[in-house]
């Protein structure tokens, strides 16, 4: 399962979802996590680009998550993420990613999965 955090350092969940610089991105095995790659939000487009524009890029960039932390995050860019297959959750601004990790993995190992989580996980495998 990959897992997102919107970070401007790497290491804390510190940014709104449509302000975040970039995403820290983690393959999470239910017990072995590591980094797989950094993929920044660019906001190099035309400042003629609308925020819809915006938040269709980063979509685009977490296409392949289940799920993705931010500080902050309007409805209709949630409602969006939603119909895309992707959780978001939000969380203190300064929450440690590796902090996230670990609590995803104790639910995990719990088997008391939350209905969105275990309908995201299903019958397959992490």
């Amino acid at each position: 399962m990959l897992i997102a955090f919107a970070s401007s350092d790497g290491k804390t969940i510190d940014s709104h979802f449509a302000a975040a610089p970039a995403f820290e991105m983690y393959k999470f095995t239910g017990g072995e996590q590591g980094i797989i790659h950094t993929s920044l939000a660019t906001d190099d487009v035309d400042e003629s680009v609308d925020k819809v524009d915006k938040v269709f890029a980063r979509i685009n960039i977490l296409k392949e998550c289940a799920i993705v932390y931010c500080t902050q995050i309007g409805g209709p860019a949630a409602a969006r993420l939603v119909q895309c297959g992707i959780h978001p959750l939000k969380v203190p601004e300064g929450t440690p990613i590796e902090d996230e990790l670990n609590r995803m993995n104790q639910l995990l190992l719990s088997k008391k999965l939350p209905p969105w989580l275990k309908k995201k996980l299903g019958d397959s495998e992490l």
